[in-house]
């Protein structure tokens, strides 16, 4: 997660995806946590532009979630147009765009120039432990990462690490019976199907049948899905949730799987 995304068509779906599995109105709510997995802002490439979508009053977006929509245009736009400053967690943390009660943790992880493995494997060992410390009594933890779930060519103490979730953080979320939610980035290797299939699988052998596992697929701005590791406790409201997201308006933006 950087900074620069903050109010973009992706996080819209991101924040509706999420009010929603919490059950906002319902009565079975759960309480939330985010842990970001900040990263300190790049500019090699447009990531983050794309927030034309507020500026026209969009009634494919608005109409999904108005209230969403609403504070998302009033938080980035004024008469004079876009407020630049107000792209960061912490102004979006303050301004109740996801459920009232729930918790955030904003520490950036991002390592420095000639640090040694040992320090950067200290420093996430360090970072996670608060991670989970902050979100101990969660219902529901969102895991945040700039890339998604881990990958091969990327070791957690490489430059790119902190842009990525690994296998054993969901582990320790799972272990305490926790649901979790977790941003994972398509790439171009194979079709989204196979990825999403792929992902599905692997949680699978990983946490066998203790689990309810689907996957959303937010179909606007740069591709990506939420895999959902939902526990015992919250599988039959987490599958209803998606399932009913998906048959409403959200559907034209989200692919179940």
């Amino acid at each position: 997660m950087q900074d620069r995304y903050i109010g973009d068509v992706g996080d819209f779906g991101k924040y509706g995806l999420l009010r929603i599995l919490t059950g906002r109105d319902a009565e079975q709510r759960l309480k939330l946590g985010v842990i970001w997995y900040l990263f300190s802002n790049e500019s090699h490439n447009s990531d983050g532009k794309h927030i034309s979508y507020l500026g026209g009053r969009r009634q494919d977006f608005r109409d999904c979630d108005e209230e969403l929509y609403d504070k998302l245009r009033g938080m980035l736009f004024n008469e004079a147009g876009l407020i630049a400053t107000n792209r960061s967690t912490v102004v979006l943390e303050s301004k109740s765009i996801l459920p009232q009660g729930t918790v955030f943790y904003s520490r950036p992880l991002f390592y420095e120039a000639g640090q040694s493995v040992s320090f950067r494997n200290s420093l996430r060992k360090e970072w996670f432990a608060d991670a989970l410390s902050v979100t101990a009594r969660c219902d529901l933890v969102f895991l945040d990462p700039d890339n998604g779930i881990e990958c091969a060519s990327v070791t957690r103490t490489k430059n790119k690490g902190p842009k990525y979730v690994f296998w054993d953080d969901i582990d320790a979320l799972v272990q305490r019976g926790q649901s979790i939610v977790v941003y994972h980035h398509l790439n171009r290797v194979g079709s989204h199907a196979m990825q999403v299939e792929g992902l599905l699988t692997r949680a699978k052998e990983r946490y066998g049948s203790d689990v309810g596992l689907s996957a959303l697929t937010y179909r606007r701005g740069t591709s990506r899905v939420y895999l959902i590791i939902a526990s015992s406790h919250h599988r039959e409201w987490l599958s209803y949730r998606a399932e009913t997201m998906c048959a409403g308006l959200w559907g034209r933006h989200f692919v179940l799987k």
